[in-house]
């Protein structure tokens, strides 16, 4: 079962069972309706938990049963079709999350956190669609927005919006596996970037050392080693014999051991002499 069927399957399992919540989640699930022929709605649901929500909330709510054919449920209602186009009115603080944990049913899509961050609200009935943009605006929530055959899709895109729309609606497991998912990438990022700082590091160091051996191959070739005198002779020959060492276990070699940055200045030193040998 991919992600998005979870995220509906837990909502469906954890759906209020009673009072002015579940008349909510109804709403929720039932928000998206058009109408088809005289006095008759229609909806077309791909989800088959999400078609037996409907069908199962339809009959208590409405004391009718659905027509289903496929992925089309038709409805009846005499009462539904009077209030279908109202907007949706909420009598407790919690009503208002279970309407959206309805219409993430029957019209919500969410992708998996460990491949990407999306999830889209859409909406097949173009008059649903002022409705639904006040909702989210009033939630704070920016959603993007496109066009799509016969309605619009609204959709989301950055991790904190999809968490807090995901605890909203109730989704509990599916928040802890974004969140999861989010410490996972953050985690590989991470080692990515200390990975590449090392590449780079290393890359630097043998470039750098690469110079210093070829300069002093020159002063050799040129019979000019002895002229570098005492302390830049034991830092050529240090530098020759350990080509890969890096600069602190390099400086450590030296009889009496030196500062890095001593060990910078010598190798400056190396390199200005070849140049010199270099120009005559």
């Amino acid at each position: 079962m991919n992600y998005s069927l979870q995220v509906k399957k837990e909502l469906i399992e954890n759906a209020p069972r009673a009072g002015c919540c579940k008349k909510a989640y109804a709403a929720g699930l039932l928000f998206d309706l058009r109408e088809w022929r005289e006095r008759c709605l229609v909806q077309v649901l791909s989800s088959a938990a999400a078609r037996h929500e409907c069908a199962r909330i339809y009959r208590e709510q409405y004391r009718r049963e659905a027509l289903v054919d496929g992925s089309v449920m038709l409805f009846s209602s005499e009462k539904l079709f009077a209030v279908h186009k109202e907007p949706p009115t909420f009598a407790c603080k919690n009503c208002r999350n279970h309407f959206l944990r309805g219409l993430m049913v029957v019209c919500g899509s969410v992708s998996d956190p460990e491949k990407s961050y999306h999830l889209e609200f859409r909406i097949s009935n173009a008059e649903k669609i002022p409705m639904l943009s006040e909702l989210f605006e009033s939630l704070g929530w920016r959603a993007g927005f496109r066009k799509i055959d016969f309605g619009a899709g609204f959709y989301f895109k950055k991790a904190t919006e999809i968490e807090d729309i995901l605890r909203t609606v109730g989704a509990s497991n599916a928040l802890f596996a974004l969140m999861n998912a989010q410490i996972a990438r953050d985690i590989r990022n991470e080692e990515n970037r200390v990975s590449n700082c090392i590449t780079g590091n290393i890359r630097k160091t043998v470039g750098a050392s690469a110079k210093i051996c070829e300069a002093i191959e020159k002063i050799r070739a040129a019979g000019r080693f002895e002229s570098l005198g005492g302390e830049l002779c034991e830092t050529a020959r240090l530098r020759a014999e350990h080509p890969d060492a890096p600069l602190s276990e390099l400086a450590a070699l030296h009889n009496p051991p030196i500062t890095k940055s001593g060990l910078n200045h010598r190798l400056q030193k190396i390199l200005s002499f070849s140049a010199a040998i270099e120009e005559k």
